[in-house]
């Protein structure tokens, strides 16, 4: 009677299995001399072996079985040997793969170079001004040291002359002027500047020309001195 078609399958399956896992076969079992000099080779597809049973990942140990059939066949395989076969089974650890190599260290990003600090700088310093002061406290600013003078009356610097005839006599005074520092100065200089770009604009045809040109001057003087 013919073999059910699943049995022979199965049969089949097993034996493509038993080609793939086989090693060259090695001396005649009934030589025990040479079969024991013949342990190294079928051993050492041991890797092979591990590779196919299983995750090289995985951890624990595993039995791996040396199987050697009546014809001296010798196999390696992860299941206990079929009946009839000279079986020696030995523990084996599961190869892992090393841990990952952490990644080389990455040197900090260099800073993107700065640009240095931008200093002002001044062909020359601003020209003198003065701030000039007079008796009554009034405030007036100049490119020139020209301190006005005007006669007071003595009554007014505080003289008891009433009735007499130095009632009406006056003393002659000056304003104080003193020259501004270079920031005082410069800030005089750009109210000036403005102050002309304004009468530049709403001057008369007899005066434009004037106007313009001290436009011209303050602005040179502006750019040179206080940036």
């Amino acid at each position: 009677m013919a073999a059910p078609a699943a049995s022979v399958n199965s049969r089949q399956t097993a034996n493509r299995i038993g080609r793939i896992m086989a090693v060259p076969e090695v001396a005649d079992a009934a030589e025990p001399a040479d079969n024991a000099g013949m342990r190294s080779p079928a051993w050492s597809s041991l890797a092979v072996l591990l590779l196919l049973v299983g995750p090289a990942g995985a951890t624990g140990e595993i039995t791996v079985w040396r199987c050697t059939d009546a014809g001296g066949r010798v196999t390696l395989q992860d299941q206990p040997c079929p009946a009839g076969q000279a079986a020696d089974a030995r523990q084996m650890v599961r190869p892992q793969d090393p841990p990952p190599r952490p990644p080389a260290p990455q040197p900090p990003p260099a800073p993107a170079p700065q640009p240095p600090p931008e200093e002002p700088y001044y062909a020359w310093a601003p020209p003198p001004i003065y701030q000039c002061t007079d008796f009554d406290g009034a405030v007036r600013y100049s490119e020139d040291y020209d301190p006005n003078y005007r006669c007071v009356p003595l009554a007014v610097l505080g003289y008891d002359v009433a009735g007499t005839p130095a009632a009406g006599a006056c003393r002659w005074v000056r304003e104080s002027c003193l020259r501004l520092d270079d920031e005082a100065a410069c800030a005089q200089f750009k109210a000036k500047l403005k102050q002309a770009r304004s009468d530049a604009l709403h001057a008369f045809s007899d005066t434009a020309a004037y106007r313009r040109s001290e436009v011209e001057r303050l602005q040179r003087i502006v750019n040179e001195s206080c940036r």
